[in-house]
């Protein structure tokens, strides 16, 4: 039986977005959503809105220029996910269509779920430009 000794093609981006193309990424956001949709039905709706969340958590992501925390890896990743929860909650409710495949590569599909708001005039927080650890693996 032979063996294989090479990496394996998984199907993705291509180019050099294959290499940042992370579908477990878009797996997690999924459970994250439907885990909040589950619990959502039972608790009291967020005062401040979605919105407010995703300027919240856009400073929250801001913080993480500094990597000198130990556990700054895995806080790094839920709070992006976090980040990206919520704006798929406010796409959601401002009537953009959301693909969460397209968050495989997260700072693809974190860009395009924000500029379809901006482009329906939702205004959103400036961020710095996103450094690696803005594809869900720091």
């Amino acid at each position: 039986m032979p063996v294989t000794t090479g990496p394996r093609e998984h199907p993705g981006p291509v180019g050099p977005e294959r290499s940042r193309a992370n579908p477990m990424y878009a797996r997690l956001l999924e459970a994250v959503l439907s885990e909040e949709a589950d619990t959502s039905a039972s608790s009291p709706t967020r005062s401040s809105g979605p919105l407010a969340e995703v300027v919240r958590l856009s400073h929250v992501l801001e913080r993480h220029g500094d990597h000198t925390d130990p556990d700054w890896a895995l806080q790094g990743v839920a709070d992006q996910l976090a980040y990206d929860a919520a704006l798929v909650r406010l796409a959601r409710k401002r009537g953009v269509p959301t693909d969460l495949g397209s968050f495989e590569v997260p700072s693809h599909g974190r860009a395009q779920l924000e500029q379809a708001l901006l482009d329906r005039g939702v205004r959103l927080p400036a961020r710095a430009a996103p450094g690696p650890e803005a594809d869900g693996a720091p």
